[in-house]
């Protein structure tokens, strides 16, 4: 049922875009859960110790980078480095391709399905007035807007049709900040988290989520395709 509130007020409208607060937290129980599971309860401080080590030494060895972290936002400074320590911590004992696949089954595809939800203000999008893929398709439109005055992900264009939105981005600042940390693995998170948050909410905000083109898959650009539900043809399995 629509409030009378437009989406244009929604707080996370055209807001600059980071993990939300909510999700940094369920991000750490998460990641807690994963590694007892894998490494048991003797296995985690070993794993903890590692990690903190060899963020300190990211730091130290890569200020530029983190200087260009720090002035997106806090948040994105401290996941880059966190995220990276406990890779490299990973791959230590399970190797860089294992490492990879466990961060992102049991760490970042579950933190998804909390944080794509907060990160649209899901609940509030949908008791927006106005058809709510309209209002979606808004959301993401004004997004990308403000990271391309952010100078983070840039957008060339976007096209907007009644039954879909398509958007080009040609710059990514995962790929390069991971790249400048020499885990380009990690590159390709926020492209997994984007496979698994958006099929979470399809059905709250009436869409399906299409893209098959990715700079972390090594294209020169990305190419985001939101189809309104029922309309979009049936390749989902394809989604990078």
């Amino acid at each position: 049922m629509n409030n009378g509130k437009r989406v244009e007020d929604l707080e996370n409208y055209g807001a600059s875009l980071e993990m939300p607060k909510g999700a940094v937290k369920a991000q750490f129980r998460i990641m807690l859960k994963a590694l007892r599971k894998q490494f048991g309860l003797w296995g985690m401080p070993g794993v903890f110790l590692d990690t903190y080590l060899i963020q300190r030494r990211l730091r130290r060895d890569f200020p530029e980078t983190r200087r260009r972290a720090a002035e997106i936002g806090k948040i994105i400074e401290k996941e880059l480095f966190t995220l990276s320590g406990l890779f490299l911590a990973l791959a230590k004992r399970l190797g860089r391709k294992e490492a990879y696949e466990f961060l992102k089954h049991e760490v970042i595809y579950e933190l998804a399905l909390t944080s794509m939800p907060l990160l649209y203000q899901v609940p509030e999008l949908k008791r927006c007035d106005g058809d709510v893929f309209e209002n979606f398709k808004k959301m993401n439109i004004a997004l990308f807007e403000r990271t391309t005055e952010d100078g983070t992900w840039l957008m060339e264009g976007y096209e907007d049709e009644p039954d879909k939105l398509t958007i080009k981005i040609t710059t990514c600042t995962n790929v390069e900040l991971f790249n400048e940390l020499n885990v380009p693995e990690l590159g390709r998170f926020g492209c997994d988290h984007d496979v698994a948050g958006f099929s979470a909410i399809e059905p709250d905000v009436n869409c399906e989520f299409r893209r098959f083109r990715t700079i972390a898959n090594g294209d020169d650009h990305c190419l985001f395709e939101f189809y309104r539900r029922g309309t979009a043809p049936d390749n989902a399995h394809l989604n990078i």
